[in-house]
């Protein structure tokens, strides 16, 4: 296998059915130096793919096949890259990741074969071009295998365990709470020690509370069953609520909402839309300095909205930030403030819901800003 993937590094900005072309071009620049040696490693090369049972291809980073040997082919009947919900999110959660920090990512991985999936274990490869060393494609090696085992959980039903057990520590939380409600009645006038031992469990009551409520959100959102349900609403009256909400509960921070719209009333999923706002406006507030301000802008267009969350806070790392929508993972620079790492992973989904999307500009010690745009 060692040797195939040097073989993919030879061929590296041609198609495996054009390797000729390839060679043509850029014979004034090797022609003096050695062409036969340049024209056999493509030949060479060339026959292995075409020869192997594997599926040996490239992909652009457009997810287009820019080539894709007999085998591939006939193991996928379509000339086209094409992944199930599940496996989408693995690849851009997971694979992309690791390809772009270390170049190469290997695993268990399927495609899809009209609606069904073949299973393969893969091989990928960051391909960057020579001479501007900027990202073009991703290769792949890839030998087909039996679907894995049925009784490895499907990412559904793990998030599903999640939810089942978010159900059941609701319960004892809520009697927890409570029963310090009750405590601190009967010990009443109490000492500054007790006071701020009480404050305490409260704290983490509400963090926790909080943490079990993401998780039942996400799960909500990732089960087959859940249907996008829009709605007549007013996206500028919606925002300007929540933000007053959100200033209700931080006397540390300034909330700043600023919008320009001739579409007050348009069609969207009032429940994802809110979820989207909350989570964004909670993690300006929680990651930004006391005195901080949070600005916050909404355009309504005619076929889409964009709303723009900026914050004054302590930043993300650009190493960082291709994971940040990852559940539980949280920046290293993060790691002081509490916090569940489901509120950008909860945003991120409910985007796609809608068949938006999301960028980030963030620089440390300065702020972040989230842009989303969302079609209506």
């Amino acid at each position: 296998m060692k040797s195939t993937h040097q073989a993919v590094k030879v061929c590296f900005t041609p198609t495996l059915n054009h390797a000729s072309r390839f060679q043509a071009s850029r014979k004034p620049e090797v022609e003096s130096r050695c062409p036969s040696k340049v024209w056999s490693e493509l030949s060479w090369f060339g026959a292995i793919a075409q020869q192997s049972q594997d599926l040996i291809g490239v992909v652009s980073l457009d997810h287009e096949w820019i080539c894709l040997n007999p085998s591939g082919k006939t193991l996928l009947k379509l000339f086209e890259f094409k992944l199930d919900e599940a496996r989408q999110q693995v690849w851009n959660d997971t694979i992309l990741p690791r390809l772009y920090e270390v170049g190469e990512w290997r695993g268990k991985f399927a495609l899809l074969r009209s609606s069904e999936l073949v299973w393969f274990e893969s091989q990928w490869f960051l391909i960057r071009d020579r001479e501007t060393d900027q990202p073009i494609g991703f290769a792949t090696i890839s030998h087909p295998i039996e679907a894995p085992e049925s009784t490895q959980e499907s990412p559904q039903q793990q998030t599903q365990f999640l939810a089942d057990t978010a159900h059941e520590l609701r319960s004892p939380l809520t009697v927890i709470s409570t029963s310090i409600d009750l405590l601190q009645t009967a010990t009443a006038p109490q000492s500054d020690r007790a006071r701020k031992h009480f404050q305490r469990i409260r704290s983490k009551i509400k963090q926790m509370a909080q943490m079990l409520e993401d998780v039942l959100v996400l799960s909500r959102t990732e089960q087959p069953e859940f249907k996008v349900s829009p709605t007549e609403v007013n996206p500028v009256q919606v925002c300007a609520e929540l933000i007053e909400e959100a200033q209700a509960n931080t006397s540390c921070h300034e909330i700043v909402f600023s919008s320009e719209t001739t579409m007050p009333v348009t069609q969207i999923d009032a429940t994802l839309f809110q979820r989207i706002v909350v989570n964004l406006l909670s993690n300006g507030i929680k990651y930004s300095p006391k005195g901080g301000k949070i600005e916050c802008n909404l355009q309504v267009h005619s076929s889409h909205l964009t709303l723009q969350v900026a914050d004054q806070g302590i930043g993300i790392p650009a190493s960082e930030q291709s994971k940040l929508f990852q559940s539980f993972y949280r920046a290293q620079n993060a790691s002081a403030i509490p916090g569940t790492g489901l509120g950008l992973a909860i945003v991120k989904r409910c985007v796609d819901l809608l068949g938006g999307q999301i960028a980030i500009q963030s620089a440390v010690g300065v702020g972040t800003c989230f842009t989303v745009q969302v079609p209506i």
